[in-house]
């Protein structure tokens, strides 16, 4: 157990250290807007949903596919122009006989602050209401920056779709009997593919092949082999600070033997904690795991029985493709 609390103390420390280092990231600022609501007519909210995502892309900014995934919002509402909506009498000449009103807000989405509100008055859509709008997204634009530093949970690097990596495996051992042992010499090594299906939500899916050394004291006799486990589990997804991803998960684990000294039990539960710091264009993983079986595993041709509890350490690196947004 020294051993254990050494390590951890080791890793966090040097986890800590790399998060100190990390360079700082950088991205192209999103902006997403979400379809126009209100009371008007159906075909002008479509309109109008047209051209504010034109005057985006047209000065050269970038659409958010989601509001959660983009670092800016901008809202349109279409209202009939009445005087609970506003003073008619303070409108522009020529706009006095206008029937709908649309407004316009830019949302911080990071703080869910109103950055600006703006509004236009119109009888039908046509050219001077596109100019005019064309003005009130090029004075709202301008005080939105074309790059962001340090953006958190909208990094891209911990925003794919997958991530593949693969790790290096401390797996000490207890087994339970009619005496007890302890083998806290297993190492192996895991491939695993986690699916992030949802922005806080993944499937992790992997391999992994550990050493299995069982000491039965009753028959002083010392069994060794190779276990293949396959590790299914679904994790939270969270994104502190800037450098790091966490997922804690729980599953289950398929495991057999690959030499047949064995015969473990087929079925595991597992619980665990990978925690990921960006490192390079991936990041460092470190993932500590509990399992148990759900029954008791025995010596091939013996009758001899025992429980398997397992403390699962890994060391690897982890590596996304294909970007969310």
């Amino acid at each position: 157990m020294k051993r254990i609390c050494l390590l951890l103390l080791f890793v966090s420390g040097a986890l800590s250290l790399s998060a100190q280092q990390a360079t700082t990231s950088y991205h192209e600022t999103r902006i997403y807007v979400p379809p126009i609501d209100g009371i008007g007519m159906i075909d002008d909210m479509a309109y109008f949903y047209k051209q504010i995502t034109g005057e985006i892309t047209r000065q050269y900014r970038t659409l958010g596919k989601t509001r959660m995934m983009s670092d800016y919002v901008i809202t349109g509402r279409l209202m009939p122009l009445t005087p609970e909506e506003i003073d008619i009498s303070a409108l522009p000449p020529g706009t006095e006989n206008d029937e709908w009103i649309l407004y316009i807000e830019l949302f911080n989405n990071a703080i869910n602050d109103v950055m600006s509100t703006q509004f236009l008055t119109y009888s039908y859509p046509d050219e001077t209401t596109e100019e005019s709008l064309s003005i009130i997204m090029y004075n709202m634009l301008a005080g939105v920056p074309d790059l962001l530093e340090g953006t958190g949970v909208f990094d891209p690097w911990r925003n794919k779709w997958l991530y593949t990596s693969l790790s290096l495996l401390w797996t000490p051992r207890v087994y339970q009997g009619i005496y007890s042992s302890i083998n806290m010499a297993s190492v192996g090594g895991e491939a695993m593919v986690d699916f992030h299906f949802l922005p806080f939500l993944s499937v992790k899916l992997g391999a992994e092949v550990v050493q299995d050394w069982v000491v039965v004291y009753t028959q002083g006799n010392t069994f060794m082999d190779m276990i293949m486990d396959i590790p299914l589990a679904v994790a939270f997804v969270l994104r502190p600070l800037d450098v790091f991803l966490m997922e804690p998960y729980i599953g289950v684990t398929y495991n057999f033997s690959l030499t047949n000294a064995t015969r473990p039990f087929p079925l595991s539960w597992m619980a665990g904690f990978d925690l990921g710091v960006k490192l390079g264009p991936g990041m460092l993983s470190f993932d500590p795991r509990f399992s148990m079986d759900f029954g008791k595993s025995q010596i091939t041709n013996r009758p001899i029985e025992y429980w398997r509890y397992t403390i699962h350490i890994g060391v690897g690196y982890k590596f996304g493709f294909f970007d969310r947004n």
